[in-house]
């Protein structure tokens, strides 16, 4: 299909990034959906929402510093470059990482346990990442490879995978599925753990459909997988006998 960019939208005089509303907008809906949770099991509101603040911070900077290290020749020459974020340029694994340390670190001085936490927060979690990477899709970022699949965009007279759209679809996929299975799952953390390894398998594939044939725009590989990819590998090999584990202690 012939696609375009849509990457503002215009409110009367004002111009809105379309992309920056897309991700407001998923973090708004999942903080709603964690405080909805979080008074169900008795839990301060207010924690929740200091925590959302914390995530939204911390993941733009952990995805920008992961990017700028990622293509450090890009920025080495104008170091003011890194903080233009209106050029893009976020790294997912980047933000998620270093907004997960910080969610730990408020737990702990919040003494609240981290698995609950991240149980509450994950559904809405998947439903922000849906949102998040429609925003992508229709900013045109993160081409793919060439393909005859029927969702393929064309780019520069190629029709091309939109590995955005395979994304946000995976992402709403889990959070039906999260949501669905929740009222079940007693065991604290599974929910977190199915989130993770969900993810790891998904984006690991996904990755897949990437493109490795446009100098600019192709994620650095590394033995053939790109970052993400390898950090998927070491999640699933963590997260999944974690998860065997849960699971048998729930059915005892």
């Amino acid at each position: 299909m012939m696609f375009s960019k849509i990457t503002t939208i215009g409110v009367g005089p004002v111009n809105i990034q379309i992309w920056g509303l897309l991700v407001a907008l998923g973090m708004f809906l999942a903080l709603l959906l964690a405080l909805r949770e979080a008074k169900k099991k008795k839990m301060v509101s207010e924690h929740f929402i200091d925590m959302f603040i914390i995530i939204f911070v911390t993941a733009i900077i952990g995805a920008r510093l992961l990017y700028v290290a990622q293509y450090w020749e890009m920025f080495s020459g104008d170091l003011s470059g890194i903080v233009k974020l209106n050029h893009g340029g976020l790294v997912f694994i980047g933000g998620f990482f270093l907004a997960t340390l910080a969610l730990l670190a408020y737990t702990k001085l919040k003494k609240l346990s981290f698995w609950k936490v991240t149980d509450i927060i994950a559904p809405g979690l998947a439903l922000a990442i849906s949102i998040g990477r429609i925003g992508d899709y229709l900013i045109g970022s993160h081409i793919g490879s060439r393909t005859t699949f029927p969702l393929g965009s064309y780019y520069q007279g190629d029709l091309r995978h939109e590995p955005s759209l395979y994304l946000a679809i995976n992402a709403f996929l889990l959070f039906l599925f999260l949501t669905l299975i929740k009222p079940f799952i007693k065991n604290e953390g599974l929910l977190s753990y199915i989130f993770v390894v969900w993810c790891a398998v998904a984006r690991f594939f996904i990755d897949f459909t990437r493109a490795g044939d446009l100098d600019k725009l192709v994620d650095p590989r590394y033995s053939g997988l790109t970052l993400t990819q390898w950090v998927c590998v070491i999640a699933f090999v963590i997260f999944v006998p974690l998860l065997s584990l849960k699971i048998a202690k729930g059915k005892k």
